[in-house]
């Protein structure tokens, strides 16, 4: 049965496989081998690395000394956003095997997703010394590259890669993000002439990856109308299925139901953590870097504290009634407890603010608040046209289900906005809304009074942010860039493709569509 679950991996046909998997780990006691083979599904190919963690445990347990053992709970825990964990089991696998590539390849993505690209790059150099073949640290290394903000080493590592092989999806995808890609650009010729016709019979995310290869090569060549065809079809050849009517439920269920009063006397008075919530592609990032900047703040970046202490309540984050009956019910023990469970990572850090930077959080402040109503919340805002044409242009996980259509983004998002709305009229926590374009048109104006509403002393040191290394995002590499305004007003450029979103967000445009100045 595990060599039928492999074959029905390399077929493709990951449903079935992680239901077979699944019927071979609920023996009593899994063999070694079936939990490292299932582990590594989860790593590679469903990327569902929450549902691998116990599979972890139970090998550490089975094979508390084995290489292979730790080098797979490094990058479990490290994509399970545990990084504190994934160091440490990978530093253990390369104690014991420190010339193995595998090891080090391990031990370079920890590093990487702790955004410490320099010792990912030594583990990485040290792989090729002993494996100058071994492709998982060949490709790595331009991954590493490009998060030093060095694009284009990135870029020309990628296109050598290429030459030697110029299907690896891998390599490209690394080279379209290190590079503007030009119309006459032989890695855009290959994909376009003879990957495409190939992927298009086969279908499905292969397909998808691709096309959105090729829009952000479009993009690039400012061929805009192709560039959002291209992104149309990679969503149709993998669809995301959105649940209008359960998002809407949830956001209306705490408008309707959460108050003022539900916050008497709840949670405990510290004042450390600060929320930056709001959608992606905001510019979230960017006030992360100019904040984390000061040398009394310090960014935990995208933390799952407060979904993991949602589902320790035992409420399911969609499920408005729960939610609500959460935030009214806790008890006074409990909502301290979990405010502590919540400040964990920073019990060791003498910073004076925490950033949280995971920006879905928005849809928690009700119970956050109830655990913690001195924390500060930051809304980041962008213009919404802008925010959710970004959007729908970027490759975002698969848990942004709204990110399928210009329709089911607009309607998320005016659910978003209402509830923050909701939230800034009845929490009792300080918010601030901060927004991209007052950033790029007043950099340190906008700097200076969000290190205010901190209750910090000013410091230059925030306007040196492209220096810092606080975020881990799919931003982290512009905000290194010098600040630019050519992302203002951007969706202008996509003209009538963009209707059904309009429809959606008029209310956000009173005086209509037209171009200011």
């Amino acid at each position: 049965m595990l060599d039928q679950a492999q074959k029905l991996t390399k077929a493709g046909r990951l449903k079935e496989a992680d239901a077979l998997y699944d019927k071979l780990l609920s023996t009593k006691k899994p063999r070694p081998a079936l939990l490292r083979a299932a582990i590594m599904f989860h790593l590679r190919y469903s990327h569902q690395f929450r549902k691998a963690l116990p599979m972890v445990e139970a090998l550490l347990t089975v094979r508390p000394n084995a290489v292979e053992t730790h080098a797979l709970a490094a990058e479990i825990y490290a994509n399970a956003a545990r990084l504190g964990r994934a160091h440490m089991h990978a530093e253990k696998a390369v104690a014991l095997s420190p010339d193995s590539a595998d090891v080090r390849h391990a031990a370079a993505y920890v590093a990487m997703q702790r955004n410490d690209f320099a010792n990912a790059l030594v583990h990485i150099d040290h792989a090729l010394a002993n494996d100058p073949q071994h492709r998982p640290s060949q490709v790595q290394k331009g991954w590493a590259l490009l998060g030093t903000g060095d694009a284009k080493a990135a870029a020309n590592h990628a296109r050598a890669l290429w030459k030697d092989r110029p299907d690896d999806i891998n390599v490209i995808g690394l080279y379209v993000d290190a590079a503007k890609v030009a119309a006459d650009d032989p890695v855009f010729i290959h994909m376009r002439d003879q990957m495409l016709p190939r992927y298009r019979k086969a279908g499905g995310k292969r397909l998808s990856h691709l096309l959105k290869l090729i829009g952000k090569c479009l993009n690039d060549q400012g061929d805009h109308d192709a560039a959002f065809q291209a992104i149309t079809a990679a969503k149709a050849a993998a669809p995301l299925k959105y649940d209008a009517k359960g998002y809407r439920n949830l956001t209306e269920k705490l408008r309707t139901h959460i108050s003022r009063a539900d916050y008497f006397g709840k949670g405990i008075g510290d004042d450390r953590p600060v929320l930056i919530v709001g959608m992606p592609r905001s510019g979230s990032t960017l006030l992360e870097q100019i904040l984390a900047s000061h040398p009394q703040v310090i960014s935990i970046g995208e933390s799952p504290n407060l979904h993991r202490i949602v589902q320790k309540v035992g409420v399911d984050r969609r499920d408005g009634d729960k939610m609500v009956q959460a935030v009214k019910q806790i008890p006074a023990d409990d909502a301290k407890r979990l405010a502590q469970t919540y400040l964990g990572p920073a019990e060791n850090s003498d910073a004076q603010r925490v950033i949280d930077k995971s920006l879905h959080n928005f849809e928690l402040l009700g119970l956050f608040a109830a655990l913690l109503p001195k924390a500060r919340v930051i809304h980041m805002l962008r213009d919404p046209m802008d925010t959710c044409l970004s959007c729908y242009m970027q490759t975002l996980s698969p848990w942004h289900t709204y990110t399928q259509s210009l329709d089911t983004l607009g309607h998320a998002y005016v659910h978003y906005r209402g509830l923050m709305d909701h939230w800034a009229k009845v929490l009792p926590n300080p918010m601030l809304t901060v927004t991209y374009e007052n950033i790029v048109n007043d950099l340190e104006g906008q700097a200076r009074r969000a290190v205010d509403f901190l209750g910090l002393d000013w410091d230059p040191a925030c306007l040196e942010y492209q220096k810092g290394d606080a975020s881990r995002t799919l931003s982290a590499r512009q905000v290194r860039e010098p600040l630019y305004d050519t992302s203002i007003q951007r969706w202008r450029r996509y003209g009538d493709h963009l209707d059904p979103l309009k429809r959606h967000l008029a209310r956000f445009y009173p005086d209509g569509f037209a171009v200011t100045a």
